[in-house]
């Protein structure tokens, strides 16, 4: 291949990266504005997509792409599903436990994109992969060093929220949820990257919000009237829904699969500074430690490629 070619396709990716990370910093933030919200998960999901519908619907229909065929709607449904349940519980992650935890635990996605990938995308498993997949998993078991897959089954029977003892119940609840957002995270990254290319990321982004929207209608709570509420409700759906969403899915069609999901381990960096600097949530030493080996981790499939 031509050097310029091969300079070309660098810049390419190079671009698609710079606009990932770009993503992720943003969605970085997403726990302290959670936080921030008096309205049930549920809630902020719905009415967040609504208002992100209002905004990409004047894009949607100044874009002159074709729409999706049949087939291709299906596969937005089933991306559609796969983002509900990332959201929803890492959403509940962040509701549940602590900030370093949620994102930590959330961050098991590339182990997943790692084993389904060569299915889907015929990405090969290098020995570096496998290597780092090692380091992230034995950094996720330092985090969860307290709980047990019986203490788990049993407290989610017993939780009891109005008790001051039950914090390791709702820390429990909440590493179950990040580890349920990273697997579905995973799968979004996958069914992405099939589609990618193929339809318009406005188009994509668009008919994905409109599905989870009607998907969650008759869960959603009363419409929010307060100021705060409604504040949040904005800028949860401008900025984290649609502006961190195109940024994601522009980069995702120059980067593989695998990558993409590496690069995620930028996002506990800046939600790990930004928990302890807003809300005073440092993890333990043990914690910390646990989740640097999970960023070393994907530092060293970066670095190796």
């Amino acid at each position: 291949m031509p050097k310029s070619n091969i300079s070309t396709e660098s810049n390419i990716q190079g671009k698609g990266c710079l606009c990932i990370v770009s993503a992720l910093l943003i969605w970085s933030s997403q726990g302290i504005v959670i936080r921030a919200a008096d309205m049930s998960v549920i809630s902020i999901v719905f009415y967040s997509l609504a208002a992100s519908l209002l905004f990409q619907s004047f894009i949607f229909l100044r874009s002159s792409k074709k729409l999706p065929s049949a087939r291709g709607l299906l596969i937005i449904f089933l991306l559609s599903v796969f983002a509900l349940v990332n959201t929803l519980t890492y959403f509940y992650a962040y509701t549940y436990t602590s900030i370093s935890n949620a994102v930590f635990t959330h961050y098991v996605a590339p182990v997943v994109v790692m084993l389904i990938a060569p299915i889907f995308l015929k990405e090969k498993i290098t020995l570096t992969s496998v290597f780092s997949i090692i380091i992230a998993s034995f950094g996720l078991w330092i985090i969860m060093r307290d709980v047990s897959v019986m203490d788990i089954a049993a407290q989610i029977f017993t939780i009891d929220y109005s008790s001051a003892s039950s914090m390791f119940n709702r820390d429990t609840i909440g590493i179950l949820c990040g580890l349920a957002s990273g697997a579905a995270y995973g799968a979004v990254i996958v069914t992405l990257k099939i589609i990618s290319g193929t339809y318009d990321k406005y188009i994509v982004v668009f008919f994905q919000n409109l599905f989870i929207t009607v998907l969650l209608l008759p869960f959603a709570g009363p419409v929010p009237h307060d100021v705060k509420s409604i504040l949040i409700i904005l800028v949860i759906g401008g900025i984290y829904s649609t502006a961190a969403t195109y940024l994601y899915y522009s980069g995702i069609t120059h980067v593989g699969a695998n990558k993409t999901a590496i690069l995620g381990y930028i996002e506990p960096i800046g939600a790990i500074f930004l928990g302890a600097l807003v809300l005073s949530e440092m993890p333990d030493a043990l914690s910390l430690f646990g989740g640097l080996m999970i960023i070393t981790a994907g530092y060293i499939i970066i670095k190796k490629g």
